[in-house]
């Protein structure tokens, strides 16, 4: 007597088209997802095909059929799964995940941003926001910002395109403002939450002013020549490097820590005024109140002042 098992070669058959799908989606470069997606169907109609030829085959005599129930449980597994994934992929999740695996970490150059000044302009103000910046000064007339950036970003995905997109610039009567905005933040991706890093570094005619509000990021400042004043505010760690040959009038006010250059200042003990913005520290935990001095290099010709920083490097070479 003959046995027909319904289910045991759909079975056999989602393995061997599983198995051959897999192998062609690595010879043929396809994308796995959208072969998971695609070739199910065809398990539902092999299936039918069986219970055809099971209808068939019991309108004979001397043929018993079953049912193989764990191997049609196990197409029904496989079934549901591919009905799983066509319908995240109907509704763009399947697309947005391949997006998420594909996410690295990079660093890039950012694009450069070049601005000549007019006579007219006198002052250069820039704010940091969330980036550490390098400035440094150069007898062009011309302001530059240039540098790296590190960011999650999908393959062929460039986040920053023209300087626009991390540099806000304006100008307004004798002063150009220069406002960093960032980089732009990955919220839809869970597997990367950081919004990377931004490392400008900006070159500033040494004829105009300068101001920098640090946003309580490290700031390094390389004024190579001076024929202006240069201000920073707000910096966590300035860091200044100035060489022997300077002519610089470096006025520091409300410093936590100071360190390099230890001769030639003139502390003020006690300031004339305290910001709310930044209150002294007091000294039960073993810390010291803020440093405030003056510091007369060469000829003193121009002034750095240097306000609220909770560090401050000098380096004179």
């Amino acid at each position: 007597m003959r046995t027909w098992r319904v289910g045991s070669i759909s079975m056999g058959a989602a393995l061997l088209l599983l198995g051959v799908f897999l192998l062609l989606s690595q010879l043929l470069k396809w994308d796995s997802a959208y072969v998971m997606t695609g070739w199910w169907p065809v398990l539902f109609i092999i299936l039918g095909i069986e219970i055809l030829v099971y209808l068939f085959f019991t309108n004979k005599e001397n043929t018993t059929v079953k049912y193989d129930f764990i191997s049609i449980f196990f197409v029904g597994i496989i079934g549901t799964v591919g009905i799983g994934l066509s319908v995240l992929q109907m509704t763009g999740l399947t697309e947005k995940f391949n997006t998420w695996m594909s996410y690295e970490e990079n660093t890039l150059e950012i694009p450069e941003y070049n601005e000549g000044l007019e006579d007219s302009i006198k002052r250069v103000v820039v704010k940091a926001g969330d980036s550490p910046l390098t400035v440094e000064s150069s007898t062009s007339s011309e302001v530059s910002v240039f540098g790296t950036y590190r960011v999650s970003m999908a393959k062929g995905e460039v986040p920053l395109k023209e300087a626009s997109d991390y540099l806000s610039s304006k100008k307004q009567g004798d002063t150009l403002y220069l406002t960093f905005k960032g980089l732009p933040h990955n919220s839809g991706n869970p597997f990367f939450r950081s919004n990377g890093e931004l490392s400008p570094t900006i070159v500033v005619p040494s004829k105009v002013a300068l101001e920098v509000d640090g946003g309580h990021q490290p700031v390094k400042m390389k004024p190579r020549t001076m024929k202006k004043s240069w201000t920073v505010t707000d910096g966590g760690e300035v860091s200044l490097q100035l060489p022997s040959s300077a002519d610089v009038l470096l006025d520091a006010v409300n410093i936590e820590q100071l360190n390099g250059e230890e001769k030639g200042w003139n502390f003020i003990e006690k300031r004339a005024a305290q910001t709310e913005e930044v209150p002294p520290i007091n000294s039960p935990e073993g810390m010291s109140t803020p440093i405030s001095g003056t510091l007369k290099i060469g000829k003193a010709t121009h002034t750095i002042h240097i306000a609220n920083a909770y560090q401050l490097n000098v380096t004179i070479q």
